[in-house]
This record gives C-alpha cells, sequence and structure tokens, in this order.
C-alpha cells in the first residue's frame, strides 16, 4: 500500500511529472536549505531578512542574483550541481486547499478543471496564470495546491541559474508532514516562520486539515487555537482513537508558545521538532526510501 508520500510524489508534487529527486532545496524567509538522500543533514545558509518574502502575489525575491552564489555553494556541497531538484517554496506562496464534492471524477484528466472552477472565485492572481495540482484523497476529497506561475518562475529561474534544475516544486509545508514518522497519523504540525504560520494534520497518511497564514507580529495562541479546536473535533469524532493519544509537533515555536500549548493543550502530548529548520528538506528526502 502506498505511503502518503508516495502518493504525494506520484500525485501532487511534480508540476511536471517527475520521480523524486535525490536532492532538495528550500527557499525560506530568512535562509536556503539543501540536502541530499543519505548525505547526512540538510546544510543551511542564513539569509539577510527582506531576501525572501513569501507571496501569492507579490514579488518574492528581493534580489535574485544575491542568491546565487550561496545557493550554488549549497547544491555543490550536497552533490547537487546540474542534477533534478524538489523545490520547496514557501506556504504563502502557493494556496493548498482540502475540497470536499458530493463526487469526484474517476479520470485524472478531469480533476484540474473541478478544482479550477471551485476556486475560480478565490484566485488571488488571473485564472489563466494559475498552476494547478491535485491530489484525491478520498472518493470526495481533493488535496489541490495552486500558485501564480510567475511566482514559481521567480523560484525556478534563480535555482538554475545557479546550477540546479527544478523537477517538482512543492509547498514547504506539504513536505513537512513527511518529515517524521510522527506526522503520518493523530499529530498536529504547528510550523511557525518569519511572517507565516502553518497548522496541518494527516490521517491514516492522507492530509485532513492544511491551513496557511500570514503574520505581522510573533505567533499567539490565539492564532494557533482555531486549528488545534478543529483537530481536537477529529480525534474526539474518532473511534478507537483518545484524546490522549493526540499530538502536538512543534517546528520553530519559542519555549514560551510551547509551554503555553502544554498548558493550554492538556490533551495532547506536545512534541518539538529537533532542526525545525531543516524539516522541509529532510521530509522531501524520505520520500524517496518512504
Amino acid at each position: 500500500m502506498p505511503t502518503f508520500l508516495d502518493q504525494l510524489a506520484a500525485r501532487f508534487d511534480a508540476w511536471t511529472a517527475a520521480p523524486t529527486p535525490a536532492v532538495a532545496v528550500e527557499f525560506a524567509a530568512g535562509r536556503l536549505v539543501a540536502g541530499r538522500s543519505g548525505a547526512g543533514a540538510p546544510r543551511a545558509h542564513l539569509l539577510d531578512p527582506g531576501a525572501v518574502v513569501p507571496s501569492a502575489v507579490r514579488a518574492n525575491l528581493a534580489d535574485p542574483e544575491a542568491l546565487h552564489r550561496p545557493l550554488r555553494s549549497l547544491l555543490e556541497a550536497v552533490g547537487g550541481l546540474e542534477e533534478a531538484v524538489s523545490l520547496l517554496v514557501p506556504d504563502l506562496t502557493a494556496r493548498v486547499s482540502v475540497l470536499d464534492f458530493d463526487a469526484l471524477p474517476t479520470r485524472r484528466d478531469e480533476l484540474e478543471p473541478l478544482a479550477r472552477f471551485r476556486l475560480r472565485k478565490s484566485l488571488p492572481f488571473a485564472e489563466d496564470q494559475a498552476v494547478i495540482s491535485c491530489q484525491v484523497l478520498s472518493p470526495r476529497r481533493l488535496l489541490v495546491a495552486v500558485a501564480d506561475r510567475a511566482r514559481l518562475d521567480e523560484y525556478e529561474n534563480c535555482l538554475e541559474t545557479a546550477g540546479g534544475r527544478a523537477a517538482t516544486v512543492l509547498p514547504s509545508g506539504l513536505a513537512c508532514l513527511a518529515g517524521s514518522p510522527a506526522l503520518n497519523h493523530g499529530a498536529l504540525l504547528i510550523r511557525a516562520e518569519q511572517g507565516s504560520l502553518t497548522t496541518s494534520f494527516c490521517w491514516q497518511e492522507r492530509v485532513e486539515f492544511y491551513r496557511a497564514i500570514e503574520l505581522e507580529a510573533p505567533v499567539s495562541f490565539d492564532d494557533i487555537f482555531p486549528s488545534v479546536a478543529f483537530f481536537r473535533d477529529r480525534v474526539e469524532a474518532s473511534s478507537g482513537f483518545a484524546p490522549g493519544d493526540a499530538r502536538l509537533f512543534s517546528a520553530g515555536l519559542d519555549p514560551d508558545m510551547e509551554a503555553r500549548l502544554r498548558e493550554e493543550v492538556p490533551w495532547a502530548t506536545l512534541q518539538s521538532a529537533d532542526a525545525a529548520g531543516l524539516l522541509a528538506v529532510t521530509g522531501a528526502l524520505r520520500g524517496r526510501f518512504a
């Protein structure tokens, strides 16, 4: 039976249909990360504030040329020059949704038009510029990612100039869901980045919920609470799964917020990512051997 990431690699993360590469590169607000399967921990390069400003509608890279040298150095360090790469873009660059329908068509070529029709009024950019990819979660549920082609071009062109080639593109938050076996089922991922918060969880290795929001201030409990409440409802509605079995998996939260979560959510166990900034690349690479 295919794992969640097998399905993701086969059906979702390829804006072009390509196998999962052995090298992954992440662009994030504040850092670049690159890794290679079987080559140890991913490597990171810290960026100046404003170098990467994630957005679905505005330019993300203030000065792409300033990123070419550090990105090339990372690719050299992981043996990724001139190789196919899994390109991970910030969560705010793409829109990810879990959509419910009365029934889904059985033909894959009918899924994208269906998703495009559902999302057409909510897109923040021109519909004819939308790149859409879909993954069937159930006979009635569809996981959809959509991004402006121009935003993806920014990242792909920067990567190509530095010596890599994007074979697949994936929002970082989705890659994070494969970063730890704990996230396959019954764990809510709470991932804080500069200027954003992503919350998501899988149920039986299928994405059940995904939410990415832009923040102008540090993460507060009020920002997290709606996702925690939805997660608890899902836990309590599941036979054979008690609230005590639930976990919160934090990445990038400060110690004070983690302490607040332990206090406010006593029905779940809090687990922290050992290397929060490397979680997305780790997840993208884990898929080759899942």
